[in-house]
């Protein structure tokens, strides 16, 4: 299992939310707001949590608020921009639309990292693509995004698929 010392977390939360028409970090389920319930999970296996957003003014300052870097309409504005922050880190990505991310999800994931491959992360239910926005990436990851995003790219999924990452079941 990784050190949580070279862990860092990242809740992907800086979405319009347009469809919902509410901003999704403030859905509450059992009492509990997502980046509430998202920051302690993650606050368990890293050395520190951040949530990604367009602008910082409306989060509390105690969930150490990462505003976007990027011109980017994308979660890799998000990854891109805790990458430019700490690139020797490994970045735990989690994004705040998902409310039945565990402690089970979490642990399954980083006992079956594998630091030779730019990421690990889980399959999607249908078995056919990367699960980018439940993710562990790795510090190689970082200048290949870069370039990723220089060449105009911007979907996560198309880089996870891009390059060598591990790919684990969740079932």
């Amino acid at each position: 299992m990784i050190d949580k010392n070279d862990l860092y977390g990242l809740i992907l939360a800086g979405g319009k939310s347009s469809r919902m028409g509410f901003d999704k970090r403030l859905i509450e389920i059992n009492n509990v707001t997502q980046q509430e319930y998202l920051f302690n999970l993650l606050e368990k296996f890293c050395s520190k949590v951040f949530l990604s957003c367009k602008q910082t003014h409306e989060i509390p300052s105690h969930f150490n608020p990462l505003a976007d870097q990027f011109e980017l309409d994308s979660p890799l504005n998000g990854i891109l921009t805790a990458f430019k922050l700490h690139p020797e880190k490994s970045w735990l990505i989690v994004a705040v639309d998902m409310p039945l991310v565990s402690e089970h999800a979490i642990t399954t994931l980083l006992n079956n990292r594998n630091a030779q491959c730019v990421a690990t992360c889980f399959i999607d239910s249908e078995d056919k693509f990367p699960e980018p926005m439940l993710c562990l990436w790795e510090p190689t990851a970082h200048e290949p995004l870069q370039d990723f995003y220089k060449q105009g790219y911007k979907i996560p999924r198309q880089f996870l698929q891009q390059h060598k990452i591990n790919l684990i079941k969740s079932h």
